[in-house]
């Protein structure tokens, strides 16, 4: 059973895209068993130097790094047997790893020795990896085109001398012992960051953020007084450069109010990311908190924000996160409070065939439209796992 606690994110944007090689390279007894496999150690020194000669061999060409970073589905298999290996040698240092990746919750538990779900991790990892070089390396179509995709025009020239630059600083920063996954992991932030989408890592740890007088204030809420534990509120991005809070966005916020001042919930989740329009500087989740409590009047610790989601499937399953990282009840319902249409389409079939597509599976079960508005549902632990398709929302 995965821990009822916030993950420990140190370096938020790696550790919520790799967070099993990030547990791995802050444990000295596990990394020490990596660098001295000769197998691991061998492919270690082979992509240093294809970083290291990376500028010279690519010049301009961002399609030739992608290619010299990059990892093979064989690759990512070999690497995996060689890790399995090294780790067998070493059962305290995998027992330790293996631990804390199924108290994470991020990697769906299967059978197998702990060294196995080390290298499940790593193969996540380098699933990561690739999305991220084929989206802003070589301009492959992100979950959603619109509004996830690179902020330059990855096939022109200047794209390419960008990259050549990004890989020059990556470069110089290789230290001579790095650990095999590294090069690849550290050009996938990078091309994030250039590409300014590094949504996953803002706003946390949140617990100590935004969200941390609403935590505080978990502890003291009777939830047997109320008939939810929490209204879920989907944001609902403008589609106009500027405007902060769409018009169907404040109507889902003042229905949120009215529901929370009628008892239905001690608590309100808003949730929605950075957005629309694309790159907007506003995030959804932020500026519902903000009219709830000047507009509406609702205090500030009666509010958990989810600033990540930028789909209605990930509406409902960051909110089950926040719901059981924060220690709320599982097996009480959350209440949706959307439009009219929102409502409608979160409890047809299609919604649920949508979230098994894209998430790889559904999280929520017992669903209800209770009246026009509010959609009621029960949350899954499921929505806990690690979605190796979306790097701006994992």
């Amino acid at each position: 059973m995965p821990a009822p606690k916030p993950l420990v994110y140190k370096q938020p944007l790696r550790d919520k895209l790799f967070y099993g090689l990030s547990l791995l390279s802050r444990d000295p007894q596990a990394l020490a068993a990596v660098a001295t496999a000769p197998e691991l150690n061998r492919l270690a020194a082979e992509r240093r130097a294809r970083a290291r000669g990376a500028v010279e061999a690519c010049g301009g060409d961002t399609g030739c790094y992608v290619r010299g970073f990059d990892w093979s589905d064989a690759e990512v298999a070999a690497a995996g047997q060689a890790l399995a290996a090294a780790l067998k040698a070493h059962p305290e240092a995998a027992r330790r790893l293996a631990a804390a990746l199924d108290a994470s919750g991020l990697y769906p538990a299967m059978p197998g020795q702990d060294a196995d779900v080390v290298v499940r991790a790593w193969t996540q990892a380098a699933a990561t990896a690739h999305h991220i070089l084929a989206v802003y390396g070589l301009g492959e179509k992100p979950r959603g085109p619109a509004i996830d995709g690179p902020a330059y025009d990855v096939a022109a020239p200047a794209y390419g001398t960008l990259v050549k630059s990004t890989v020059s600083v990556l470069a110089d920063g290789l230290a001579d012992d790095s650990p095999f996954f590294e090069p690849a992991e550290v050009f996938a932030l990078l091309l994030l960051q250039i590409n300014r989408r590094d949504e996953a890592g803002r706003f946390e740890p949140m617990e100590a953020g935004e969200n941390k007088a609403a935590v505080a204030r978990l502890k003291t809420i009777n939830w047997a007084k109320y008939p939810y534990t929490a209204l879920v509120v989907p944001g609902y991005g403008p589609e106009t450069a500027g405007v902060a809070l769409s018009a169907p966005g404040l109507l889902r916020v003042q229905l949120a109010a009215r529901r929370w001042r009628d008892g239905k919930a001690p608590v309100i989740i808003v949730s929605g990311g950075n957005v629309h329009p694309n790159q907007t500087p506003y995030n959804e989740a932020l500026e519902m908190k903000k009219a709830l409590v000047q507009d509406y009047g609702v205090p500030a610790d009666a509010i958990l924000v989810e600033p990540h989601a930028r789909h209605t499937t990930t509406n409902l399953r960051n909110a089950d996160r926040l719901i059981y990282r924060y220690g709320m009840p599982m097996d009480r319902k959350a209440l949706v409070v959307t439009d009219l249409g929102q409502s409608g389409y979160i409890t047809e079939d299609r919604f649920a065939t949508r979230n098994q597509e894209d998430l790889g599976s559904v999280p929520f079960t017992g669903l209800e439209r209770v009246s026009p508005f509010d959609v009621a549902y029960l949350p899954t632990l499921s929505a806990l796992t690690l979605d190796a398709g979306d790097p701006l929302d994992p």
